[in-house]
């Protein structure tokens, strides 16, 4: 297990990070979210042994990490892309192979193994410089999980990728974690943070919270949550609705009427959406819970470092 423990790092006069304490499981996928300039990329380097931390700790299964985690079980993709662009792919993926200390008889069958699973077999033999911004974030990719890491710290892993890559390789790092590693992402594109993820952590100014509620939901016991239902009604409609479990009516314009359910459990839910379509004046039916990209843009917005716990 990876443990971040009330680090802090300051440069010069900026605190970058300001007590920053979070956890990764081995065999989960955790992520670390926030704005541009919170602390995710330096809190990220602090962990890959790249910048120096002030204060604080960094341990790999109860220890220091930079004694109890070899390099080569680390995979770390940095938000900036530092890839040769004169060298072909192949020679590319091979010379990173050799970093990570892998046998010389494997690198030919993983090569093409990685090469067929990305789809860059066919620009095997092109350089670097020629892929496009999406395929040149897939090759660093490779770099970082060809040798099977315990340890993957990916900064912006999704970055450039079109949604049909960012989908594959959100599969990829759940076969990752499936596997027994641990798995610490950044990412904006909170849809997939939300889908793949069992840990939300949001920093903000350096510091860390929390988020609980929002990860991927997974457990069997699934908690009474807010719905929000916005109805479709008849023209001039105004109905009303007296069987209902608590709730408000937030909107009512021209022909939509929505009601809030504020803390609700799926049976509840259920009985009262049927009781709703009874009503003659409804004409059609449509239902939300807050997600986290709600969750984050209300946090950050409202200055604070932390959100209320999610559905």
């Amino acid at each position: 297990m990876l443990q971040v423990e009330s680090v802090r790092k300051h440069f010069g006069e900026t605190m970058a990070v300001d007590d920053a304490s979070f956890a990764v499981e081995q065999g989960s996928i955790a992520a670390l979210i926030g704005p541009n300039g919170a602390g995710k990329s330096t809190t990220f380097r602090i962990i890959a042994g790249l910048t120096r931390k002030d204060a604080g700790q960094v341990l790999w299964s109860g220890q220091n990490i930079q004694i109890a985690l070899v390099k080569e079980q680390l995979g770390f993709l940095p938000e900036e892309r530092g890839l040769y662009q004169d060298v072909a792919v192949e020679q590319l993926l091979k010379y990173w192979a050799r970093l990570r200390a892998i046998r010389t008889r494997r690198i030919p069958d993983l090569l093409e193994q990685w090469l067929h699973r990305l789809d860059l077999h066919p620009k095997r033999n092109q350089k670097v410089r020629s892929l496009s911004k999406g395929n040149q974030q897939k090759l660093q990719l490779a770099a970082c999980l060809m040798h099977c890491p315990s340890l993957l710290v990916l900064d912006e892993p999704f970055s450039g990728l079109d949604p049909i890559n960012q989908d594959f390789i959100s599969d990829m790092l759940i076969d990752c974690a499936s596997e027994g590693a641990a798995v610490l992402i950044s990412a904006h594109q909170l849809a997939l943070v939300e889908r793949i993820t069992s840990n939300i952590t949001l920093i903000q100014s350096g510091r860390t919270s929390t988020i609980s509620g929002y990860e991927m939901r997974c457990t069997e016991n699934v908690e009474p949550s807010m719905r929000t239902v916005t109805l479709r009604v008849k023209q001039g409609a105004a109905p009303s609705f007296s069987n209902l479990p608590p709730h408000r009516v937030t909107g009512h314009v021209k022909n939509r009427l929505t009601i809030e359910f504020p803390e609700i459990a799926l049976s509840a839910f259920t009985t009262a959406l049927v009781e709703i379509s009874r009503h003659d004046a409804v004409l059609d039916i449509d239902f939300t819970r807050p997600n986290l990209h709600q969750a984050y843009v209300s946090a950050i917005e409202s200055n604070r470092s932390g959100v209320k716990d999610g559905p």
